[in-house]
């Protein structure tokens, strides 16, 4: 393991985002049946998620240790697979993922 992910606090970070990725993706399953105030509720979940993502990924940004550099490159190429479309900056990736959930937050409120 490399020092950046050696850090109490890093691993600790990282098992919340892989708890709450956990729990959003178990609700998926059932979203369609959710009442409109649990699909919010949904919805506040992956904004947590997304603030603790970008909190990650501004350490990650900030390391220069080859795994973290290795994992925010994976992080980008990966967008793409959600339909992101190439981003070359985290920002850019972050700011996409916000008007994706704010658009479907606001389809649940027409």
């Amino acid at each position: 393991m490399s020092r950046f992910f050696d850090s109490d606090v890093v691993r600790e970070s990282l098992k919340e985002l892989d708890d709450l990725q956990k729990e959003i993706f178990h609700e998926m399953f059932e979203l369609p049946f959710f009442s409109k105030e649990k699909k919010k509720e949904h919805l506040g979940k992956m904004k947590l998620f997304l603030e603790k993502q970008k909190n990650f990924i501004f350490r990650i940004s900030l390391s220069d240790d080859p795994d973290a550099i290795e994992m925010k490159n994976t992080i980008l190429e990966s967008a793409q697979m959600f339909g992101i479309g190439p981003v070359n900056n985290v920002s850019i990736l972050f700011e996409k993922m916000e008007k994706s959930i704010d658009a479907l937050e606001k389809s649940l409120d027409d």
